[in-house]
């Protein structure tokens, strides 16, 4: 009896061992898996922070070529209207000043009263294309104010009917990065329209649907197909770039087209309120 109440004694010793052994075993475990889930958030958290720099970067370098690329097809149409619009009125001014015989007075004063009206809508055109020049400056207004600019003068080219639709219900918030990004976009899409549409109808309409801010802009030209476009290169670059730099700011773009029927391109991006 005695050497059976030892054997029941050491048998319960042995399983208090092996609890011991095996909860201490577990909880080894535990802070393993602890430490490992601690350094992987944490490796993570480097990650995300490493592709959110570089993320940043390349939106910011995609702004900027944009930016640039915009600015340069601007830079010629605007180059355009230097020669068809402000340089006619200088001509005209010219045409008229040398015209005027100072034994004549009252013709002569009316020559130059319309010499000084010439020369002043020759500034207001300077400073209107200095304007979309800087757009940045013109974004100070707000995005609406910088679009409705950019239609005004592109109905002054007598080229287009222009028909723009503000259907947002609220303001939207300050100019920043995205206002600039979105502008820039319009400006390219429109650019495009003008070299290789041959419309004459063009349609922007800027709305916001949930927290997202869309634009749609429409023409009537001769469309192109999307898919030999797209398959193409060296055709389709500029349209798969605006792609990649909409992606950039988690937004999407559609671009429908149908020969001899026009494009339409929607572009919808994240914008909180």
């Amino acid at each position: 009896m005695f050497k059976y109440s030892i054997f029941l004694q050491a048998q319960a010793n042995q399983y208090i061992v092996t609890g011991v052994a095996i909860g201490l075993i577990l909880f080894i475990l535990l802070c393993i898996a602890v430490v490992y889930f601690v350094v992987s958030y944490q490796k993570r958290q480097r990650l995300n922070e490493v592709e959110k720099k570089s993320m940043q970067i390349s939106f910011e370098q995609e702004i900027l070529k944009t930016e640039m690329e915009v600015k340069e097809q601007t830079l010629q149409t605007i180059a355009a209207d230097l020669h068809d619009n402000i340089g006619q009125l200088l001509s005209l001014t010219h045409a008229t000043l040398s015209s005027i015989n100072i034994h004549d007075q009252p013709k002569a004063e009316q020559k130059i009263a319309t010499a000084l009206n010439f020369v002043n809508n020759s500034v207001k055109e300077l400073r209107q294309l200095a304007k979309l020049l800087q757009a940045e400056n013109l974004l100070q207004y707000g995005l609406i104010n910088a679009i409705e600019q950019e239609v005004n003068w592109l109905e002054k080219t007598g080229q287009f009917n222009i028909e723009f639709n503000n259907l947002l219900t609220r303001e939207i918030p300050e100019p920043n990065d995205k206002s600039l990004f979105i502008f820039r976009l319009i400006q390219e899409t429109i650019s495009n329209i003008i070299k290789h549409a041959e419309a004459t109808k063009i349609i922007i309409e800027l709305g916001q649907l949930n927290s997202c801010l869309y634009c749609k802009i429409e023409d009537n030209g001769k469309g192109f197909d999307t898919t030999e476009i797209f398959n193409n290169k060296d055709r389709g670059l500029g349209l798969s770039n605006m792609k990649k730099r909409v992606a950039l700011i988690n937004g999407r773009i559609d671009i429908n087209s149908t020969l001899l029927k026009g494009t339409t391109i929607y572009i919808e991006v994240p914008y909180e309120n």
